[in-house]
């Protein structure tokens, strides 16, 4: 079940006599198969026409299942040992790995002694698992869509290999936006960026530095036709601008680990300067974003709404915006969870 956390903005939910574009935007699911069945139900329940998921949409890990000799099956999972008598408990276990945001991945003692010893074929079978798991999705959406008018726009974030984004092609319901400048209906137009700016986790996406980052915003942006009727689908937020804190962390160590000064931890602006050059200068009707999990909430840059639902993926919980948009004008808005 959904609940909205904030009244809608400006207007009802009913506007039987204007003509609009409703969006349910979510991002940072980080392959909770959970989070993403509960993203396409909200085209029904929300009656959206658009859904936007905005990037970091693969998992993070392995998790296996273990077959061992008495044909039982033994799982580490968040640092519990499993264990499943029958193919249906270990079917549990799977659906619970995935729901996480984990791949769940069946093999042997003798298999798992092997990937521990070969970082290559390791990497390699992740990077398979990933990408399969990515177009798993994009066939359920197609299906779960099939016989509505809703169309679904899936771009990575700076988490998801190129590969992976890569290896999605567009079906008749569901679009592949990376990189490309697309109107989704008869005025709006949507620009969309994964990339990100350098972080201390040095994922695939991130760029080399700022400067870069801001030379593949700059090429993408100068192919809008009319900015100011425009959707900024940009996973990384402006720099300072309320929705890009995050803990600081100390990169003297590996993993890199929150910093804690006083006794307290110490957060810091982590948003991208060149991203929040552009929007100041160009001035869209609204900017998606995410990456940020803790800076769930709205603000403004001039006249640009900016919008981070934030992301409880691990919970199993969609953190989500609902958007009514007609000709350049943001109708209302609404925070969502569920």
């Amino acid at each position: 079940m959904y609940v909205s956390e904030e009244s809608w903005r400006g207007t009802s939910l009913l506007m039987p006599e204007k003509a609009f574009t409703r969006i349910f935007y979510a991002t940072d699911v980080h392959g909770s198969e959970l989070c993403f069945k509960k993203f396409l139900s909200a085209s029904k329940i929300y009656k959206a026409n658009i859904l936007i998921l905005g990037g970091d949409v693969t998992g993070k890990m392995i998790v296996p299942i273990i077959r061992q000799s008495d044909e039982s099956y033994r799982c580490d999972f968040v640092g519990r040992e499993l264990v499943a008598k029958t193919d249906e408990e270990a079917r549990r276990i799977e659906e619970n790995i995935r729901d996480s945001g984990y791949y769940a991945y069946y093999s042997t003692p003798k298999e798992i002694e092997e990937l521990q010893t070969d970082k290559v074929k390791l990497d390699k079978l992740f990077r398979e698992i990933m990408r399969d798991t990515f177009l798993r999705w994009v066939k359920m959406a197609e299906e779960r869509l099939k016989e509505t008018d809703t169309v679904c726009y899936i771009t990575g974030g700076n988490d998801d290999h190129q590969e992976v984004i890569d290896a999605f092609k567009d079906t008749e319901h569901v679009k592949n936006p990376d990189n490309k400048v697309l109107y989704i209906d008869e005025t709006h137009e949507m620009a969309s960026l994964g990339w990100g700016n350098p972080t201390p986790w040095k994922a695939p996406r991130d760029c080399s530095s700022e400067e870069e980052l801001g030379q593949r915003v700059e090429k993408l942006v100068s192919q809008i036709k009319t900015v100011e009727n425009s959707i900024f689908n940009f996973h990384i937020p402006p720099k300072d601008s309320g929705l890009d804190d995050a803990p600081l962390l100390d990169t003297s160590v590996h993993p890199p680990k929150p910093l804690v000064r006083g006794a307290q931890q110490v957060f810091a602006a982590v948003g991208s300067s060149s991203i929040r050059k552009v929007v100041q200068e160009l001035q869209p009707l609204i900017m998606l974003t995410g990456h940020i999990h803790e800076s769930r909430g709205t603000a403004k840059i001039g006249k640009t709404m900016i919008i981070n639902p934030g992301s409880e993926y691990s919970q199993g919980i969609l953190r989500g915006a609902l958007v009514n948009l007609a000709d350049r004008k943001i109708l209302s808005y609404q925070l969502t969870s569920g």
